[in-house]
């Protein structure tokens, strides 16, 4: 990034207006000069938006893009689901995370497989120990190789474990005051609880499977927020005043969270079930299904906040339910949290 210059470099536009910088023998190249500019991303801020410094400086990048820079035509420059996926300067998610998660999903998975793919990773390696000799787990002994940090930890918590961290560390930095970050941790990691204890009280999908889909079911709202950090943190704003999420995104943006979040897993080549769950977890329906029983532990998560604040009656239908994932809830929070 950077200030003013002149370099003749017509791929770059301003993220506010969509122009381009005039080559040096056009008689208004001149008076052109960049405020902000990005050359990875092609996009800058020219000294005729000075009114977009700081959307820039805050992270906003492409929001009213104009139709000429974007080659979009949605109202408002806004850019589609599509565009939102494709420019997304995220960092890929780790090759080595998804490897282990195809070994976890076989019948042939072995610990020391996953510690083979896990030693390839020196940043993973790191955190798995540092896991594993946390006082949660807390020992006499200390652990010094991967293989009895998996012994120790379970394959498949460790796996969890370590994809929070991952998908934590992708989505770093979001402003505090556009989302508290703790408090969306704690939901994502409550759903996935009473996701994991609604499919084995009712024996509905693979345990393991659902919480997965309940951690990541809300992932959207980070991709749009780190996307469209102003635009969409009024729209959460206006949510927290009681409006409904879902239709002012869709109202405003085109695409719902859910929307964003499936794309991103589908980015990611994560399986196309957690992809479908997270993509569908604000439908509702009469029955409780594999495929939809994420979103019925996002509505009970909610109930069982409702109950904490004295809004709804004391008895619940999913009592069993509810009591299993507090107390798994509190069990890991420990970890993640």
């Amino acid at each position: 990034m950077t200030q003013g210059g002149n370099n003749g470099d017509d791929s770059i536009r301003c993220a506010c207006c969509g122009r381009a910088e005039p080559r040096a023998n056009r008689g208004d190249a001149g008076s052109f000069s960049w405020l902000r500019k990005d050359v990875n991303l092609g996009l800058g801020v020219c000294n005729a938006c000075p009114e977009w410094l700081d959307a820039w400086d805050r992270g906003h990048r492409d929001v009213r893009l104009h139709p000429a820079a974007s080659g979009a035509g949605k109202p408002g420059g806004r850019p589609s689901l599509e565009q939102l996926i494709q420019n997304a300067s995220l960092p890929s998610f780790s090759h080595v995370l998804l490897e282990i998660y195809d070994l976890l999903s076989s019948d042939t998975a072995g610990v020391d497989q996953i510690a083979q793919l896990l030693q390839t990773d020196a940043a993973l390696s790191a955190r798995t120990l540092k896991l594993a000799n946390s006082a949660y787990y807390g020992s006499a002994r200390n652990i010094g190789t991967i293989p009895h940090a998996l012994t120790r930890i379970g394959p498949f918590d460790l796996w969890w474990l370590l994809f929070t961290t991952e998908v934590k560390s992708l989505f770093y930095g979001i402003d505090q005051q556009l989302m508290d970050m703790e408090r969306f941790w704690r939901h994502s990691l409550l759903v996935a609880c009473v996701s994991r204890s609604l499919a084995e009280q009712h024996r509905c999908g693979e345990p393991r499977e659902q919480f997965v889909a309940g951690l990541l079911h809300d992932i959207g709202k980070l991709l749009v927020l780190h996307r469209l950090p102003i635009e969409y943190g009024a729209l959460l704003e206006r949510a927290a005043q009681g409006e409904s999420l879902i239709e002012l995104e869709r109202a405003e943006l085109g695409f719902t969270h859910a929307d964003a979040g499936g794309d991103l897993l589908d980015r990611w080549k994560l399986p196309h079930h957690l992809v479908h769950r997270v993509r569908t977890h604000h439908q509702k329906t009469l029955y409780l299904t594999p495929e939809n029983l994420v979103a019925a532990a996002d509505r009970l998560a909610h109930r069982m906040a409702e109950m904490k604040q004295g809004n709804a009656a004391e008895a619940d239908p999913e009592q069993s339910v509810i009591d299993a994932s507090e107390k798994l809830f509190q069990r890991l929070s420990e970890l993640v949290l």
